[in-house]
This record gives C-alpha cells, structure tokens and sequence, in this order.
C-alpha cells in the first residue's frame, strides 16, 4: 500500500475510534429552577487528593464541613486507578466490572445498563434540575440528562460559575469538578508533604468556602437543606496514578457528607459505590435497581 493511503486509512481509523468531546451534546445551558423547596444536594469532586495529604495541608472549609458529616478516610475507591473509571464508579453508583470503564476512555461503557445519577433521578423526578460544571471535559462526559452543563478553563471560574447558578437558579443537584491538585500532581508530584501538591489542595479548599458561603447563607434565608458531597477519584504516587490498585496512597481515598445539623460520624471500610445510593435516598428516592453500594444515612 503506498504510504500515503496507509496515512489515511490510519487517520481514518484514530478518527472514528477515539473518544471525542461533543460541545453540541456536552454543553448545556438552561438554567431550570430546582423544584425540591428543601433537600438539595451538591457534589464536588476534588480530583487527584491523596488522604494523608488532605490530612496535613490546611483547610479550614473542609474541616468546618467535617464538623457536620459522615466522614471517611478509609473509602476504597476501586481498581483501575485512573479518572474515568474513578468517576464513572461514583455517579453511576456500580464498579468497573458493571460499566466496563478500565482506562481514561469511554469506548465499550455501559452507560445504559447503569445509568448515571442524574439520568436516574429523573426517572424517578422528571422535574428536578441539574447542573455539572467542570474544567475536564471528559467529566461532562459522564452525566447525562443535565439541564447546565459547561466546561472552563479553571477552578476559579468553576467556583465563580456556580456561585451565579446557585443564586440565579438554585438547581437541585450541582456537580462541581475541580482539578488544579490533580494537575499539580501529575506535574510536580503526588506527595504526603508536598508543598506545592499541598498548596494546590489548599486552593481548592478556598473554592469550596467560597461556594459553602453560598449554601449556607440559602439555608438561612430559605430553609434550604444540602448534603454536601466531597470525594476524589484517587490518590498518587510520584507523578501518576494509573496502576496504583495496589498502593493505599492511591487506592484508599475519603469521603465527605456534610447533612445539616448532624454531628461527626467517622466511618471505616465505605466504598466509592456508596456515595449515589445516599445522595438519592437525601432526595428521597429509594429503591434503585443494580446499584452495588449502600446509602450511608
């Protein structure tokens, strides 16, 4: 074959077989107003925070959430320790072995037979709104049915993007993706005693305060009540994280839920798969087929 068709029919094929993001189905912009009067749920995911390193950098937002959580630093994440599948496990609420994820690509998923924890919620209440807004476009990839979804370029307009979506239009559930520890982590380092791996973590503590000012000043003016989801999708060593199922450091993570006026409650052995069955049970929908986790409240 001569070496320029071989470059096509190459081409060719990368073409239809990578995964690609698609704005036209990823993006979403209807800010729908939440129609829960009271229970609302936020989720964060803080991607790429080692446990011990969360545990030694200093944050005070997450510390004044743990005050009024569920609370553990033991949660196995799962194996294939990277971001897709990470992710995939905690909002569609079943392990690899179910969505078929094993690497940072979403070919072969089985989305459909497990569906997402949005696209389940509204099976259930065809009137609640949803936002996702991340800076990774491969984490819109992993919800559907979304009324807002949106991708920026950093953490900040993360932050600065929920915080109007919250006041404009108060959706029932909000999922926020942030990622400058992650990427420090790849660049620098995922390490127990990191200065700049902690640094980033630190940040993104400050982003968190910024959108928890938000929260609780709607539960004191509107009665309002949100669990407040935080996990991450793994840990690291070195500069990576793939592979790692066999390190604690990557493979045992931690997890948050923040319900108001509940006092600390630390839990050992939860899993990722855990997280989806409470966040609906909050929402009072109860009785989801296949999930593999349990709601912890």
């Amino acid at each position: 074959m001569p070496r320029v068709y071989l470059l096509c029919a190459i081409l060719f094929s990368w073409f239809f077989s990578c995964d690609r993001f698609d704005p036209n189905k990823e993006i979403c912009t209807n800010c729908k107003k939440g129609s829960e009067p009271i229970r609302k749920v936020l989720f964060i995911g803080w991607d790429g925070v080692r446990t011990d390193a969360l545990l030694n950098s200093n944050t005070p937002n997450f510390d004044t959430l743990a005050q009024s959580a569920i609370l553990s630093f033991q949660c196995d994440r799962g194996e294939y320790t990277v971001s897709v599948p990470g992710w995939s496990t905690i909002l569609h609420g079943v392990w690899p072995s179910k969505h078929n994820l094993t690497e940072n690509s979403f070919r072969m998923n089985k989305y459909d037979d497990y569906p997402d924890i949005i696209s389940m919620a509204k099976r259930f209440k065809p009137n609640l709104s949803a936002t996702v807004l991340s800076n990774w476009d491969d984490f819109l990839r992993i919800t559907s049915q979304e009324d807002y979804a949106q991708r920026y370029d950093n953490d900040q307009q993360v932050t600065s993007a929920a915080i109007q979506l919250l006041n404009d239009c108060t959706p029932d559930m909000m999922f926020l993706h942030l990622d400058y520890p992650d990427y420090i982590g790849h660049r620098l380092g995922f390490s127990s005693n990191g200065i700049e791996y902690m640094g980033a973590i630190e940040v993104a503590d400050f982003y968190i305060g910024q959108v928890m000012e938000v929260i609780y000043q709607r539960e004191m003016t509107y009665n309002e009540e949100w669990m407040v989801v935080l996990t991450t999708d793994h840990g690291g060593e070195g500069t990576s994280h793939g592979d790692q199922e066999d390190l604690t450091q990557t493979r045992q993570v931690w997890a948050l839920i923040r319900l108001p006026g509940v006092t600390q409650q630390q839990l050992t052995q939860i899993k990722s798969v855990d997280l989806m069955p409470t966040m609906l049970k909050w929402l009072e929908i109860i009785g989801v087929p296949n999930l593999d986790g349990n709601p912890l409240i």
